[in-house]
């Protein structure tokens, strides 16, 4: 599903670009970016030109690139986030977000991007519910759906491995209504 862009004060969603993999793999090859994500693999450049690829044509998934916003006329790429799982039946997606530069981190960027993708998912596709999860040691991620009013749902106990020790993966939920209100 192709997007253009979405525009914040602070950021700037947009599609991907083949250009874009040395960020991706600067990023998902950092031990300390993916104690956070569910992948666990090395990342390659041929596995990225292929995830683009596919990503660029599925039906179900809208993926963008986050740039922070610098100056009127410069930005710097930061991160990505999309919505996975389109369910055109049903109207729900799995969103999810990383912020690859770590001097971004905690300054309101990806809440930013987050407000920017779930209301584009409940204003322009429609759905009726998106969901997420994260893992347990993840407390900055969780923060972040607290503050963007998603419901903690549930939990899967012990769930993920990362760095010798099994974690909880904590699902969210949030619905077009509980969006609105906020």
């Amino acid at each position: 599903m192709e997007v253009k862009m979405l525009k914040g004060n602070k950021v700037f969603l947009r599609s991907v670009r083949r250009s874009d993999i040395k960020y991706f793999l600067k990023w998902y090859n950092d031990p300390e970016i993916m104690q956070y994500l569910a992948m666990y693999l090395p990342m390659t450049e041929i596995s990225e030109e292929r995830w683009i690829e596919e990503v660029s044509i599925k039906k179900e998934t809208v993926f963008f690139v986050i740039e922070a916003i610098e100056n009127s006329s410069q930005k710097k790429t930061i991160g990505t986030c999309g919505l996975n799982g389109i369910n055109d039946k049903d109207h729900c997606a799995e969103f999810g977000i990383a912020i690859g530069e770590k001097e971004y981190w905690g300054n309101g960027y990806g809440m930013e991007a987050a407000q920017l993708l779930i209301e584009y998912g409940f204003m322009q596709l429609n759905l009726h519910r998106i969901s997420s999860s994260v893992i347990e040691c993840n407390t900055r991620s969780q923060k972040m759906h607290e503050k963007l009013r998603f419901t903690e749902e549930g939990c899967y106990r012990k769930k993920i491995y990362k760095n010798g020790k099994y974690w909880d993966k904590i699902i969210f939920g949030i619905l077009k209504e509980e969006w609105e209100e906020s």
